[in-house]
C-alpha cells in the first residue's frame, strides 16, 4: 500500500481526504490485519483493484506437500549455522 501511495505522490495525511484517519492508514501500511471493506476502500482511493494488491502474495506457498519452501529452509539453516541441503 505504501508503494502504491508513494507512486501516486500522496502522503499519509492525504489519505484523510479518502476517509482514513492518519493512524488507521499507518496501521494499514504497517501490515496490521484489515477488513475486506477497508481493503476495498484503500483500493478505490489508490485507483487499483484488489487483484493488483494481492497479486503474487501467495508465491512460494504452493510447494510440494511436506516440503519446506526454499527461502524458509535457507533462513532456518542460517539461523542454525548450517549449510542448507541441496
Amino acid at each position: 500500500m505504501r508503494e502504491l501511495r508513494n507512486q501516486r505522490e500522496l502522503s499519509q495525511e492525504d489519505m484523510i481526504l479518502f476517509g482514513f484517519s492518519g493512524k488507521h492508514w499507518q496501521q494499514l501500511e504497517s501490515g496490521r490485519p484489515i477488513t475486506v471493506t477497508t481493503l476495498l476502500r484503500a483500493c478505490e482511493a489508490l485507483g487499483v483493484t484488489i487483484a493488483d494488491v494481492v497479486r503474487d502474495l501467495d508465491k512460494g506457498l504452493y510447494e510440494k506437500p511436506g516440503t519446506i519452501p526454499a527461502a524458509t529452509l535457507k533462513k532456518l539453516s542460517a539461523k542454525l549455522g548450517r549449510k542448507p541441503p541441496a
